[in-house]
């Protein structure tokens, strides 16, 4: 994409009317190209629809094209959405997180609970701020970890929070490797009260809905 057809401010208000969809945030690199797609929607209608409606605006309005993979779509819960919950009561939800640090070294905890199991994970590195992120994401992947089949592996690739309409909102990308090739999952999560709570929460949106394909449940 050598010149956008218009201003990225366009993209973002087309967005914007899309159904559901609350505010949107448009990242380029230094060509131009669109490199993130940061939406914040109400949960009424599912994060694969909007991806969907989004393409479909822009390559409609604009003639832009853009990877879906690039798209993330966080959410806020809407109260009549509670009742969904008894349907997804089996996947692993987060019950408690720990950090310890040591001569410039973490040691991350993550709890979950998974139906009637509780499990837990472990991970460890440097303690500087970006890479604890980091490792409360590796700890929650070693925490499913028992969870999935051992010809899969769950590889953390990155981890960031963001600001999108005056919300902080976590973004975690992570790579499933599997016997028919690698796939790149995104999770995202509102930081409501802590941002290393937030991580775990956008890790875990990026995992279960494959966990849930993978475990036939």
């Amino acid at each position: 994409m050598s010149e956008m057809p218009c201003s990225i401010h366009d993209l973002e208000q087309a967005i914007k009317q899309i159904k559901s969809v609350i505010a949107a945030r448009i990242n380029v690199n230094s060509l131009g190209e669109i490199e993130e797609v940061h939406i914040l929607s109400h949960s009424g209608r599912a994060p694969k629809q909007i991806v969907r409606d989004v393409e479909s605006i822009l390559i409609a309005q604009y003639d832009v094209q853009i990877d879906h993979k690039k798209i993330s779509v966080a959410q806020v819960d809407d109260e009549e959405e509670v009742p969904i919950a008894s349907v997804r009561s089996n996947r692993p939800k987060l019950v408690g997180l720990t950090l310890r640090t040591v001569n410039g070294l973490a040691e991350v905890k993550v709890e979950l609970q998974a139906g009637d199991k509780l499990i837990e994970g472990v991970a460890q590195g440097p303690s500087s701020s970006n890479n604890k992120l980091r490792l409360f994401a590796e700890a929650t992947l070693n925490a499913i970890n028992p969870l999935t089949p051992d010809t899969l592996l769950f590889v953390t690739d990155d981890v960031g929070v963001t600001q999108l309409a005056k919300q902080q909102i976590a973004l975690v990308s992570i790579t499933l490797i599997a016997p028919p090739g690698e796939q790149t999952l995104t999770g995202c999560a509102l930081v409501r009260n802590d941002d290393r709570e937030a991580v775990v929460k956008a890790t875990l949106d990026a995992v279960n809905r494959k966990l849930k394909f993978l475990r036939n449940d």
